[in-house]
């Protein structure tokens, strides 16, 4: 599927990422999502199962990732780093942890 038109004219105002398991090592894939976590400055990250929700100010571009066919035990850990990272910070996570985005969110 391509996720990647389909969030893109879903969300017109967001940069969309499709990221797929092999894309970098988990660590890695935690650092660069918080670096842009850093660079976006969020007011909060709404995070459905594999979709990542930037929620930004009005009039400002946000950004979607999007973790094609990372495994449950894999979300996990991108979602305790990202919680370990925004430990104390501005930016709030809101994990919808058992949530369906392709049918919630883009209504697919």
């Amino acid at each position: 599927m391509d996720y990647e038109r389909i969030i893109s004219e879903k969300f017109p105002n967001c940069n969309v990422e499709v990221i797929q398991p092999d894309f970098l090592e988990l660590e890695k894939l935690i650092e660069y999502i918080t670096d842009d976590i850093i660079i976006y400055n969020p007011h909060s990250v709404m995070v459905y199962r594999h979709m990542m929700r930037f929620l930004m100010n009005v009039g400002e571009r946000g950004k979607i990732y999007y973790l094609e066919d990372f495994s449950d035990d894999d979300l996990k850990l991108i979602y305790a780093g990202l919680l370990k990272f925004t430990w104390k910070r501005d930016t709030k996570i809101h994990l919808f942890k058992n949530s369906n985005p392709d049918k919630e969110v883009l209504g697919l």
